[in-house]
């Protein structure tokens, strides 16, 4: 059974919505379309760090060979803290779990996810503008109006476009970002362009530690590629009066930052928002058993990016949907929605929380050094249960008597001979 024959809809096509098509293929689901609003692909965004959890599933698409010739390789530790003022030394967390991190920009990931995808399954210049349901219809209930005036009918929408949702629109929701009281200023430094010493050093994952602020440097790319470059994210404590635009990608004069950092060390020198998690992840009309609107991703659980987990969670919920859509012991989509919510939404609450802590912690008033609370040891128990985490697994043990187990366990052992 399951909901093979089903048409389904993607709407948006960053890393969440790419990572549900790798799954979809994956699992075998057949009919599913991806709506992305933008004319192309483009070189947008940061550098992105993509940890074990997320890999193994990557793997297991068979892209890790591909990401791998686009990413960071063979780092010295998964993160080394130095003092802001002075640069000095004050402790390391070394890689604790396989496969390591991988460091790359986000366009690069993003091609990477997109290499498999068949150019037919891919409709660009789509941007939802609105969501019809026809109740009588005994197929594809839902009507998509695009901006462009075309439409597309479906059973069942996944909404991977974002905290600024047209699909949670549709939904019903009617929150709106809460404010962490961080600004997060993000650049590029290439590595030509710094000293040769801070060049050296920052070549590692490095995280500045201020008061109340702090910047990391992720060393993305590699030097066989010519993409290395040091990747900035400066997590500034200030004020949201000075700025007026709510888009993800405003621009900032430089000496914004610089005002942030001007008395920190000289490695600084030279390379000068979240809601509450949403409570219910899908709709379903009244009496309907096979088609529905479920959110995936920053959609549904959106976070801070402390932990580096924003692309893993939409990674894993991908995987852990396309699976449950594809083998799903019955025929009722609002149990299997309901399932896959409770399957994921404790993970990725738990993730949003502690993201909140771990920003707290990294930009901290005591930040001359390593306290009780914030050391190596610490650090890595706080994040042990994030990448040491085996969604095939969760899926195994909780969804048996929900999945066909024959066709579901021969799909988990090709993705367990990746670990």
């Amino acid at each position: 059974m399951g909901f093979s024959e089903k048409h389904i809809a993607v709407i948006g096509g960053g890393l969440g919505g790419m990572s549900f098509m790798n799954a979809a293929l994956y699992t075998g689901l057949e009919h599913v379309q991806l709506y992305e609003q933008a004319p192309q692909f483009a070189e947008v965004g940061a550098g992105v760090n993509i940890t074990s959890n997320a890999n193994r599933v990557l793997d297991a698409f068979g892209l890790g060979e591909i990401i791998m010739r686009r990413s960071s390789r063979q780092l010295p530790s998964y993160m080394e803290y130095r003092q802001y003022k002075t640069g000095e030394y004050l402790a390391q967390i070394n890689e604790f779990s396989r496969p390591p991190a991988r460091l790359l920009h986000r366009a690069h990931l993003l091609d990477a996810l997109k290499e498999r995808v068949p150019s037919s399954k891919i409709n660009l210049s789509k941007r939802l503008v609105s969501i019809e349901y026809e109740a009588g219809a005994l197929s594809a209930p839902y009507t998509l109006h695009f901006e462009d005036g075309g439409v597309a009918n479906a059973d069942i929408v996944i909404g991977c476009d974002g905290i600024k949702s047209n699909v949670r629109q549709y939904m019903g929701f009617v929150d709106s970002p809460k404010y962490s009281g961080q600004v997060v200023y993000r650049g590029f430094v290439d590595y030509k362009d710094l000293p040769d010493e801070t060049a050296q050093l920052l070549r590692r994952t490095v995280n500045f530690r201020g008061p109340k602020k702090h910047v990391l440097v992720l060393p993305i790319g590699n030097r066989e590629t010519q993409k290395d470059r040091a990747a900035i994210i400066g997590f500034m404590t200030e004020s949201l009066d000075l700025w007026e635009s709510e888009s993800w990608m405003s621009r900032s004069e430089i000496s914004s930052f610089q005002e942030h950092v001007q008395d920190w060390c000289l490695q600084v020198q030279h390379i000068v928002a979240v809601r509450d998690p949403s409570k219910k992840w899908f709709h379903v009309k009244h009496g309907q058993r096979s088609s529905g609107v479920i959110l995936l991703g920053d959609s549904a659980h959106s976070t801070l990016p402390h932990q580096g987990q924003g692309t893993c969670m939409a990674i894993e919920s991908g995987i852990a949907l396309a699976m449950i859509l594809r083998h799903w012991a019955g025929e009722d989509i609002e149990a299997a929605f309901q399932f896959y919510q409770d399957l994921r939404k404790p993970r990725t609450d738990r993730v949003t929380q502690t993201s909140q802590e771990a920003g707290k912690l990294a930009s901290s008033d005591s930040s001359n050094g390593m306290t009780e609370g914030f050391s190596p040891e610490v650090l890595i128990d706080r994040m042990r249960w994030i990448m040491e985490y085996d969604i095939l697994e969760e899926l195994r043990l909780k969804g048996a008597g929900a999945l066909e187990c024959s066709r579901f366990d021969k799909r988990r052992e090709s993705l367990s001979s990746v670990l």
